[in-house]
């Protein structure tokens, strides 16, 4: 299974952004001064579930009182979303490694973090990692989190290591998330089980897994600050090294609660010294390092009538009606059929039991004459005296695995008793308790053995039935006394030799996937027993199926001022691709053309042609192929113009031209003039727009001043207009004209050019005859002119014509 992974944990031990994820939910179960009960919790949370639209089911059960009367509840993998209308947990529901209620007063809100539309893990961690919540403590200004990271080191729900425990804060009174910060306490240890204040200090109780067995650690800090320097209990004094810290005690969950009661230090957790035990239990102590004595049995969870699995624990002492404890728990299944199949089952369950509990004053006897004889099978048997009139249970200590205490194996016997799941080569205790309508007696004195176990016969594949989203489930016969086994495949189709793992799974049967469509793999399983690993079982085939995956919803379309679109919809399912596909509608276009990929449930277009209408539709692909496409949305892509104005325009004079430089960052640009000599009041904008950072400017008139100004452009208008420039342009009037009669009616002009590239128009008049100004019919290139069939004895004026400007006259008198 690829969910709940908290609860494979606790049963086997082989291996803050916020942002709301739903609206204030249904009426919470009220607290009063009276306490609240184990019932009325149970259903608050199951209705939350089954009407929240938020919040599905999780782990973990953390509660924390806030100075403002709320109540932080934490979880570790939760299912976000509804319920199916027959009560089903969907297969498409999100999965985030943690997460937070908020109760205030009679509402509920769900916390996660990421967005809305794509929720994520309330404390996220790095690729192929996952961080599962601690206990947490509130300060003056925030609350104090304890998280512990995960690596993935396989594809089975097992499969995975501690790297790690981290501290986060949650501001107060807004649960605004701080910074995440790796403690240096090590990762043999997670720590966050339980946190709880006790006089100067704040110890800090974890979990180690080894083998099989799991044990408790403490850790303290002083005051309430979890960031200042922990010291670990090593088993006699306090140490600064976190690897000194030492074992407390065996048999404790993932999760388990710790609190002060009266003169007592009460420690109840999930009986685990036991594989899937329906036991919770209690140890108490002087002090908070211990010893602990006990177990005390507190409650036998139902759940496991059902098949189900129940683990993890947690005080709530201050939820509790007065003279009890109240005790949280979590319940899940080994089959993910059957956990899907009902929601209701993956949601935290409460008891409540009166504390202290009472004794009787005088109970029977303990059994004499116990023995315990290993048998050749890994099981042990174990006899005694038996009375008339009294049941009898027997406990046992696996003293090789480190066990610290007893544990009471299921059943009741008259005489006789069969241990099973043994471990080859450990040592093993076992005492009987006599048990009558009084109570249960003493222990016996224990008798020891030690087991011999064979490894476990290989199971017996019975089926693989591929469903239709790239996995195939297996099942296989029960194997005595084994509980875990480990699944392998190799790809037929490709020719694969060797076998790939694919994770340690308990139970009976195991889903493997997502896998290659339409490739045939063979499976074979192998029994893991006290006595070591079986042989590979006989190979079983299937051929495994992804069917092309739902046509999404239409999705939504945003247009963008770069003249983009941004399109999202509701993903599909987990662990998609999409190919999004576009048409110009107001080309008239017919065919979508290539479509553009995502991998998440957002696209962006490229750049669409400003005021054209455009449609999308939006397809899920996986390994089966593309599926339905979604309904098409339609929207008109709009650019906008742009929004800064260039700068550092500059304007320099070349002959009649000028040259503009300037800085934009855009790509095209309107040039704006106005000749300021002749007097126009509005610019003009030039007919033709400048490309660059750079242009030209001619057909201007010489010597007149202008005013100019650029502009960026595109499709979508015109941006804010530039800082203006003056430039005057240059003169091409020529200087020195002189006129100087040269014969008889003939007179020779020269002048000076101020520019090589001008042609010039001779002006002239009969000034004696008062003659007006007339222009000679061909233009004059060069320096100087020759004029003939002039009157003697007339003066004459002449001048030099260049566009509209002229220069002044010259006189001459012809001879």
């Amino acid at each position: 299974m690829r969910f709940g992974l908290r609860w494979l944990l606790a049963a086997w031990t082989v291996v803050v952004l916020l942002g709301a994820a739903g609206a204030a939910g249904p009426v919470a179960a009220p607290v009063t001064d009276g306490g609240t009960s184990a019932a009325a919790l149970s259903e608050m949370f199951q209705r939350y579930g089954d009407t929240s639209g938020a919040w599905l089911g999780a782990d973990r059960t953390a509660s924390v009182a806030l100075p403002d009367g709320r109540r932080l509840w934490l979880f570790s993998d939760t299912f976000l979303g509804r319920p199916d209308p027959d009560g089903a947990r969907p297969r498409t529901a999100d999965l985030v490694h943690n997460s937070a209620i908020v109760q205030d007063g009679a509402r509920l809100e769900t916390v996660t973090g990421g967005s809305p539309a794509r929720p994520a893990s309330l404390v996220s961690a790095g690729d192929d990692q996952f961080s599962w919540i601690g206990d947490a403590t509130v300060r003056s200004d925030e609350v104090q989190v304890l998280v512990n990271r995960y690596r993935r080191t396989g594809q089975g729900p097992l499969d995975h290591a501690l790297a790690g425990t981290e501290l986060t804060t949650l501001a107060l009174p807004t649960l605004a998330a701080g910074q995440v910060r790796a403690l240096p306490v090590g990762a043999k240890v997670s720590w966050g089980s339980e946190v709880m204040v006790d006089g100067e200090y704040t110890y800090v109780y974890g979990t180690e897994a080894a083998g099989q067995m799991k044990f408790a650690h403490v850790a303290r800090v002083k005051g309430t600050d979890l960031g200042q320097a922990w010291q670990f209990w090593t088993g006699q004094e306090w140490s600064n090294r976190a690897g000194e810290s030492g074992r407390l005690l065996s048999g404790v969950g993932t999760t388990y609660g710790v609190r002060r009661v009266g003169e007592q230090y009460v420690l109840v957790t999930h009986e685990n010294n036991l594989m899937f035990s329906s036991d919770f239990v209690a140890y108490t102590a002087a002090s908070p390092t211990g010893p602990f004595e006990g177990p005390q049995y507190l409650f036998r969870a139902p759940e496991t009538d059902a098949g189900h699995i129940v683990y993890d624990a947690d005080l709530h002492l201050d939820l509790a009606r007065p003279g009890s404890l109240l005790v949280s728990y979590n319940v899940n299944d080994l089959d993910e059929a059957v956990a899907y199949a009902d929601a209701s089952i993956y949601r935290p369950r409460f008891f409540e039991v009166p504390w202290p509990p009472k004794r009787a004053k005088q109970l029977p006897a303990p059994p004499a004459a116990v023995t315990a004889v290993p048998d050749g099978a890994g099981t042990a048997g174990v006899s005694w005296k038996a009375e008339s009139g009294l049941s009898y249970q027997v406990y046992r200590r696996d003293v090789t695995a480190g066990q610290t205490h007893f544990v009471r194996l299921p059943g009741e016997a008259a005489g006789t008793f069969r241990s099973e799941f043994l471990t080859n080569g450990h040592k093993y205790e076992f005492g009987v308790t006599a048990v009558d309508r009084r109570g249960e007696s003493a222990m016996s004195p224990v008798a020891g053995m030690t087991a011999t176990v064979p490894p476990p016969p290989a199971p017996t594949l019975v089926r693989a039935d591929p469903d239709n989203a790239g996995k195939v489930t297996l099942h296989w016969t029960e194997v005595p006394f084994v509980q875990l086994f480990k699944v392998y495949y190799r790809d037929l189709t490709t020719g694969q030799r060797g076998r790939t793992a694919a994770g340690a799974y308990p139970g009976q049967s195991a889903t493997v996937g997502p896998l290659r469509h339409d490739h045939e793999y063979e499976f074979t399983a192998v029994a893991v027993g006290g006595g070591g690993d079986s042989v590979h079982s006989k190979g079983i085939r299937a051929t495994a199926v992804v069917a092309p995956p739902a046509a999404p919803s239409i999705p939504s379309a945003q247009t963008r001022p770069d003249g983009t679109v941004l399109l999202s919809w509701a993903a599909v399912g987990p662990g998609l691709g999409y190919r999004i596909y576009q048409r110009d509608a107001t080309a008239g276009a017919q065919d979508w053309g290539p479509p553009g990929l995502a991998t998440t449930t957002q696209f962006r277009s490229r750049p669409l042609q400003h005021g054209h209408d455009y449609e999308f539709v939006v397809a899920a692909v996986n390994d089966g192929g593309e599926g339905a496409r979604s309904p098409v949305v339609r929207v008109r892509a709009q650019l906008a113009p742009p929004g800064e104005a260039p700068t550092r325009l500059r304007a320099e004079p070349k002959g009649t031209a000028v040259e503009l430089s300037w800085r934009s960052q855009a790509t095209w640009h309107w040039i704006f003039r106005r000749d300021v000599t002749a007097g126009e009041k509005e610019f003009t904008r030039e007919e033709i727009g400048a490309q660059g950072d750079e242009a030209t400017l001619t057909n201007l008139v010489a010597g007149h001043e202008y005013e100019l100004a650029v502009a960026a452009f595109n499709p979508g208008g015109a941006g804010p207009r530039s800082e203006s420039v003056r430039v005057v342009v240059a003169s091409a009037l020529p200087t020195n004209l002189a006129a100087v009669a040269t014969g008889p009616g003939t007179a020779r002009l020269t002048w000076r050019e101020t520019r090589t590239d001008v042609l010039y128009r001779v002006q002239m008049r009969d000034a004696t005859a008062g003659e007006q100004w007339r222009t000679e019919p061909y233009p004059v290139d060069g320096n100087r002119h020759e004029t003939f069939m002039l009157i003697a004895g007339h003066r004459y004026e002449f001048r030099l014509q260049v566009n509209d400007l002229t220069t002044d006259p010259v006189s001459v008198t012809a001879q």
